[in-house]
């Protein structure tokens, strides 16, 4: 939703999600939303220990260099390293980790001039994105965890409507 009420039609952008991909829910989640709705690109960015499976979502490309990941994207999703999710995947450490794969303002001058920055929270700054990115002008992450509720909210009263009318009955 914040993506199509901050750049309308999906066909024509570039988005990249960064960070934990294996471990991610909304990775996945977010991913099948997007290519349901026809994105025009859509890329996984993370150490190869954190990419998602070779044959999980034909089409999508996948990146282990930040720089040529969201070069160009117009969306930059990052997300959080799930480190309780997982005992023997190898990463980065934290500094090491951000010194990679931090979303960092000099990063983000890769991307498009008019890309936005999201992060579903989480988030751990100075690991996964920059507390500068995190609260900058580019940043809909705000927006995101708000729409997010709402989302959720339709959903669930979508949902639930067969069962209370069943229930009415």
């Amino acid at each position: 939703l914040t993506i199509r009420q901050r750049k309308g039609d999906l066909q024509n952008l570039c988005v990249a999600i960064v960070g934990d991909i294996s471990h991610s829910r909304v990775a996945r989640s977010t991913a099948t939303a997007l290519q349901t709705l026809g994105v025009g690109e859509l890329r996984f960015v993370s150490p190869a220990s954190l990419a998602p499976e070779t044959d999980e979502f034909p089409g999508a490309k996948r990146c282990t260099s930040l720089e040529d990941g969201i070069r160009s994207a117009d969306v930059i999703m990052a997300l959080r390293i799930q480190k309780e999710r997982f005992a023997n995947t190898t990463i980065p450490a934290g500094d090491d980790y951000f010194r990679e794969f931090g979303l960092t303002a000099a990063r983000l001058a890769k991307a498009r001039p008019d890309a936005i920055v999201m992060h579903p929270q989480p988030m751990n700054r100075g690991v996964e994105i920059d507390g500068a990115v995190a609260d900058g002008p580019r940043s809909v992450i705000r927006q995101q965890v708000a729409n997010g509720v709402a989302v959720r909210m339709a959903a669930l009263e979508i949902l639930a409507a067969p069962l209370a009318a069943r229930r009415a009955r």
